[in-house]
C-alpha cells in the first residue's frame, strides 16, 4: 500500500473507529495519547483495568492499545475481561515494554520527548492503522456475506405483487444503510412490525437484541423509566437501579412502534438520544453510549401532527431519514390469496389439521372484500376458519367476513324476540380488541370511540 493510499485509508478509519489506550504510567499515557492524537486517531484513555472496562462498555472502541503499565498476567487478565465486553476487539502493544520505559527515561533526561523519537512512533501509528484497516475489512466481509445470503428475498414478506417486490428492495436498501434511522409508515395491520423485524434479522445486528417499545401502551412516566432506565432512589418505588430498554438493546435494534402517539416530554429526550447517541438513566448523573439502531413505525401522518403542534418537527426530521411505506392490502390484492394460503398452512400445523388450501369460492369471496383491517384482519379470519373447518379446503361458510367487518344495514337486524344490547356491545368490544391484538388505541379507532370510552366499557364488562 502506497503512502498516499495509507493516508487516505487512515483518514477514513479515524472518522469511524476509536482507540482505547490503557496505560498506568502518567508519562507514557501522555506520550502515547499525544502521538496517537497527532496521528489523527480518536483516543480515549484508561489508567486502571476498571477504567478500561467501564470505557469499553461506554465507548465501544474498535481497538485497544495496551501500554507498558500492565505486564504479564495483569495484561492477559484485562484483555480477557475486555473480550467479554467486546469479543471482536483488536489489540496493539509495543514489542518491548521495558525498552520503551528505558528509552523514554533517556529522552526525558535530554529534554527531547517528541513523536519522532527513537521509540519509532511512526511504526506504532502504522500498526494501529493496519489493525483498524483489518477491522474494517472484517466488517465489510460480514456485510457482503449477509448481503449474499439475503439476495433480496425475505421469507417473512409474503407476496409477489409489484408493491411487495418494491418493499423487499427498499428493505434491502435500509439494511445496508445502517445505522440510519428508519421510519415505516402504513395503515394498521399492514405488517409494519414484520418489516422492522426483517430489517433487524437480515442485518449485521441479527445476533444482538431486537427490543420493541410500544409507544401507546403505557403512561409517559412509566415509558420514560422503561426506555431510559433509572438509578436507585430516582423515585419512590425505585429500590434498585434498572437498565432501560435502550441499554438492554446494546448493539441491536430498537423498534419504536406507533411513534406518533409518543408524548411530548419523551419526544424531547428521545431526540437527544438520536442526535448524540447518549443516554442517561432517570436520577443518574452519567451518560452512556447508545450503540443501537432505531426503527420507528406509525399509522398516523407525522406531517399532520407536526402542523398541529403535537409532534416535534426536529424529531420528525431525525426519524424520517430512511422512509419505508407499506401498502394496504386493498392495493396489493394479487398477494391476498398467497397470504391466505400461507396462513392456512401456518394454522393447519398449529392446530394439527390436514387443510391444504382454500376452495375457489372462498378465494373469490376473499378477493371481493376490501380488507379495512389489512393483513392482520386476513390472518385472524383464516385462523378462525382453520379452527372451524372439518374438510381439506377452507369453504366460504367459515370465513365470516360479515362478522369480521361487513357491517351493512342488512347485516344488523333486531331479532323478533329482542336482544340484550350490552351483550352486543361487549361482543363488538371483544372483537375489536382481538383484531388489534389488545392495542386499545387501535381498537377504539375501529369502534369510532375514544380510548377513555373503550377503557370504561372494558371495565364495565370485566374485560382484561
Amino acid at each position: 500500500m502506497s503512502a498516499a493510499q495509507r493516508e487516505k485509508l487512515h483518514a477514513e478509519i479515524e472518522r469511524i473507529y476509536s482507540v482505547l489506550l490503557i496505560e498506568s504510567d502518567p508519562r507514557l499515557q501522555r506520550f502515547w495519547q499525544t502521538a496517537l492524537t497527532d496521528g489523527g486517531f480518536q483516543v480515549v484513555t484508561a489508567a486502571t483495568p476498571n477504567d478500561a472496562l467501564r470505557l469499553a462498555a461506554q465507548e465501544a472502541p474498535t481497538l485497544v492499545f495496551l501500554g507498558t503499565g500492565l505486564d504479564g498476567s495483569k495484561a492477559i487478565g484485562i484483555l480477557e475481561a475486555l473480550r467479554q465486553v467486546s469479543p471482536d476487539l483488536s489489540v496493539v502493544a509495543p514489542a518491548n515494554p521495558q525498552q520503551v520505559r528505558q528509552e523514554l527515561d533517556a529522552m526525558e533526561s535530554h529534554g527531547a520527548v517528541t513523536a519522532g523519537s527513537s521509540l519509532k512512533v511512526d511504526q506504532i501509528k502504522i500498526a494501529v492503522t493496519d489493525a483498524l484497516n483489518f477491522e474494517r475489512l472484517k466488517q465489510e466481509k460480514r456485510r457482503l456475506d449477509v448481503q449474499e445470503q439475503r439476495h433480496f428475498h425475505f421469507e417473512e414478506i409474503v407476496g409477489t405483487s409489484p408493491p411487495t417486490e418494491a418493499l423487499r428492495r427498499t428493505i434491502a436498501e435500509a439494511i445496508q444503510a445502517d445505522p440510519a434511522t428508519v421510519l415505516i409508515i402504513g395503515e394498521t395491520g399492514t405488517g409494519k412490525a414484520l418489516v422492522a423485524r426483517a430489517i433487524h434479522c437480515h442485518s449485521l445486528r441479527q445476533d444482538k437484541p431486537f427490543v420493541v417499545v410500544e409507544c401507546t401502551a403505557m403512561p409517559v412516566t412509566l415509558l420514560e423509566s422503561e426506555l431510559f432506565g433509572y438509578e436507585a432512589g430516582a423515585f419512590t418505588d425505585a429500590k434498585a437501579s434498572k437498565k432501560g430498554l435502550l441499554e438492554v438493546a446494546e448493539g441491536g435494534t430498537v423498534f419504536l412502534d406507533e411513534i406518533g402517539d409518543l408524548e411530548m416530554p419523551v419526544q424531547a429526550k428521545l431526540l437527544r438520544v438520536l442526535e448524540e447517541k447518549r443516554v442517561r438513566r432517570l436520577g443518574g448523573t452519567q451518560d452512556y453510549t447508545a450503540n443501537v439502531r432505531f426503527v420507528a413505525a406509525t399509522n398516523r401522518s407525522l406531517e399532520t401532527l407536526v402542523r398541529e403542534g403535537r409532534f416535534r418537527q426536529d424529531l420528525y426530521f431525525r426519524l424520517n431519514v430512511f422512509r419505508i411505506p407499506v401498502s394496504p392490502l386493498r392495493e396489493r390484492k394479487d398477494d391476498m390469496v398467497c397470504l391466505a394460503k400461507h396462513f392456512v398452512e401456518q394454522f393447519s400445523r398449529a392446530f394439527h389439521k390436514q387443510i391444504h388450501g382454500l376452495s375457489f369460492a372462498a378465494q373469490q369471496q376473499l378477493a371481493a372484500y376490501d380488507w379495512p383491517g389489512n393483513v392482520r384482519e386476513l390472518r385472524n379470519i383464516i385462523e378462525r376458519a382453520v379452527i372451524l373447518e372439518q374438510g381439506e379446503l377452507i369453504s366460504p361458510r367459515h370465513l365470516a367476513l360479515g362478522a369480521a367487518g361487513l357491517m351493512t344495514e342488512d347485516a344488523i337486524r333486531l331479532p323478533e324476540g329482542g336482544i340484550a344490547l350490552e351483550e352486543v356491545e361487549k361482543t363488538l368490544v371483544t372483537q375489536a380488541l382481538e383484531r388489534t391484538s389488545g392495542n386499545q388505541t387501535e381498537a377504539a379507532k375501529l369502534l369510532k370511540i375514544t380510548r377513555f370510552a373503550l377503557r370504561t366499557r372494558m371495565k364495565k364488562f370485566g374485560l382484561p
